[in-house]
């Protein structure tokens, strides 16, 4: 049986079936992150990244683009801060 402890906020949220080393080969994030809460942290800010882009190509202000994607970030760190 696998008792490797996963982080990330599926996890977190009783996702049993979505792993750490899923969440970092779907972000593209460096794997040595996987079975620490530093995992969360790293995906927020690459989703951060992806959001700010994606708002801008919408043809959202820089400066709104900014405001939304720190708003998300900021929205998923509480929610983690919860869970754990």
């Amino acid at each position: 049986m696998n008792n490797t402890q996963h982080y990330n906020i599926y996890a977190l949220r009783g996702d049993v079936a979505t792993t750490d080393e899923d969440v970092c080969s779907a972000l593209g994030l460096d794997p040595n992150l996987a079975g620490s809460p530093a995992i969360n942290e790293a995906a927020i800010r690459k989703m951060h990244r992806e959001n700010y882009e994606g708002y801008l190509v919408k043809g959202v202000s820089p400066e709104e683009a900014l405001s939304l994607a720190d708003k998300r970030a900021a929205d998923v760190r509480k929610t983690i801060k919860q869970l754990t």
